[in-house]
């Protein structure tokens, strides 16, 4: 089972309230592309209840989850799973911890 969160957290890598650079989140989204495989949620891999889950994000799936091989096929095979998040804490921002170090 392909596992996907329902809604967007608030810090997507695919937002500009991201927690990384964008010039990182442009390397990991084309690593994603380029070896067919999708980008997984950071709030699932911190999230302690879930054990370090692979849950794919939402936003990912949604703009650039044709792109996948392996989401396609779990699409095709009606093998995703929509699951809701424990954990909607929106952390700092990439742009706001810069600014906090350089003061």
């Amino acid at each position: 089972m392909l596992k996907v969160f329902k809604e967007c957290c608030k810090n997507c890598l695919l937002s500009k309230d991201r927690i990384v650079s964008s010039k990182r989140a442009k390397e990991i989204i084309q690593s994603c592309v380029e070896n067919q495989t999708h980008f997984i949620c950071h709030k699932a891999t911190m999230d302690e209840e879930r054990n370090g889950s692979e849950i794919v994000c939402k936003n990912f799936y949604d703009t650039l989850g044709h792109r996948s091989q392996m989401v396609r096929i779990a699409h095709r095979l009606n093998m995703v799973e929509f699951i809701n998040q424990t954990d909607s804490e929106k952390l700092p921002t990439h742009t706001e911890m810069s600014k906090k170090k350089k003061k």
